[in-house]
């Protein structure tokens, strides 16, 4: 039966090799991965987009009022008493403070929009990345939730890839196992069995992992530039080969106990 096993996870890992993530999994489909994988929203930058166009209403309404102060003083200066030089330059002064006030509107409109844009690529770019990131190979993962009669269900995840009619690979959520413990049983008991399907689970998916890296390292190391048909068929069938030792070797050796 592990035989038997082992060579589904060979026959299905190497339909994964050349296959990008699909976007789908910067979407909804980020909830099939186990937790710690999924990604996280970047912090939006919005409030400062605000601040600045406060700012600049605010600034609006001080060159305003300042201008039309200037105005009023240095013009009645000039027109009533003969002022001097200092007076015309303050009259002019608060003309151009009035003629220009709504330009700090503007500017902070500007700025506010600039950032915007830096921050949508940055954040463009990190979506790519960790898009790219994701690797093709089943994944588990272990819940616990307690029931109206206080018994506890602690559930193992399957997170499994699967391919698109795109050709691309996204994931599902499936229930693999699942346990059940009734209100009674001792808090230590429970824990210890929690820890164990946990523990189980991390290995599992090591194991796996190691099984994708074995075939993905065999067909980049045949297909570093190619790509052509022929070139993709010897690079599968290294990746193939490659997965097939690897799992006849772990079949020989004994279990690891941790």
């Amino acid at each position: 039966m592990e035989t038997d096993r082992a060579l589904d996870r060979r026959e299905g890992m190497t339909r994964f090799l050349g296959v990008a993530a699909d976007s789908r999994l910067l979407g909804q489909d980020r909830f099939n991965l186990p937790d710690a994988e999924q990604r996280r929203e970047l912090p939006s930058f919005k409030h400062e987009h605000e601040r600045l166009v406060i700012a600049g209403s605010t600034l609006t309404g001080v060159s305003l009022v300042a201008g039309m102060l200037l105005l009023l003083y240095g013009g009645s200066q000039v027109l009533l008493n003969g002022g001097g030089v200092l007076d015309l330059v303050l009259a002019v002064l608060g003309i151009l403070l009035v003629a220009t006030h709504w330009g700090w509107v503007h500017v902070a409109e500007y700025v506010g929009l600039t950032i915007d844009e830096r921050y949508e690529r940055t954040a463009e770019e990190r979506r790519r990345d960790w898009l790219s990131s994701i690797e093709p190979y089943p994944r588990f993962s272990v819940s616990t939730s307690v029931l109206e009669d206080a018994s506890t269900r602690v559930e193992r995840f399957l997170h499994e890839p699967v391919l698109t009619e795109q050709h691309t690979f996204t994931f599902v959520r499936k229930l693999d196992a699942a346990q059940l413990y009734d209100a009674d049983v001792p808090a230590e008991v429970l824990a210890s069995a929690v820890e164990t399907t946990r523990h189980q689970a991390r290995l599992d998916t090591d194991r796996l992992r190691n099984l994708w890296e074995t075939a993905s390292a065999a067909y980049a190391a045949e297909l570093p530039d190619g790509d052509n048909e022929q070139q993709r068929l010897a690079a599968h069938h290294a990746a193939a080969t490659a997965l097939s030792e690897h799992i006849n070797a772990s079949l020989r050796e004994p279990p690891l106990v941790e």
